[in-house]
């Protein structure tokens, strides 16, 4: 469950504003009861679309075995390497993935924390540049969370 407070959504574990300009979609396929799934406009940014996702779950693997998991199910190559992230008084792990050249660049923050009383136990938040149908990125996901409404939206999250 999340709180509104000051414009900010709260959970046990985290709290961050809303994606601004951003559009909420309700009707994710799947059933992914604890996934806030955001999407900008197009042509926001050169050839595609950015995707904002905040995921809690309750998770079996560490946040860096479940991120190395997530890019081997889907098949994307680790850039660089893994590094912390601190947001309020809690800190996460960061890494940034490439999809199929061209067509997909990932950026995705994990934070480990103790049960909720929904026996949730790990945030993912991911910020995702996906190129638009029949054409190729001509941006890069860091020029992507560079956008002000992006990085204010990074700026706003709070792990504790």
């Amino acid at each position: 469950m999340l709180k509104v407070k000051n414009g900010k959504l709260i959970a046990s574990n985290m709290s961050f504003a809303l994606p601004e300009e951003f559009n909420l979609d309700l009707k994710l396929p799947g059933g992914q009861y604890h996934l806030l799934h955001f999407a900008s406009e197009k042509r926001v940014i050169k050839g595609g679309v950015i995707y904002i996702d905040v995921e809690f779950e309750d998770a079996e693997l560490t946040a860096k075995e479940a991120m190395k998991e997530f890019a081997e199910d889907c098949e994307l190559k680790i850039k660089g390497e893994f590094f912390p992230v601190t947001r309020g008084k809690g800190t996460a792990i960061g890494v940034h993935y490439k999809g199929t050249e061209g067509y997909s660049d990932y950026y995705e923050e994990r934070y480990d924390f103790p049960p909720n009383r929904l026996q949730q136990n790990q945030v993912t938040v991911s910020i995702q540049l996906l190129a638009n149908r029949g054409q190729k990125l001509g941006s890069t996901i860091e020029d992507a969370m560079k956008l002000p409404n992006v990085k204010a939206f990074l700026d706003s999250i709070e792990y504790f």
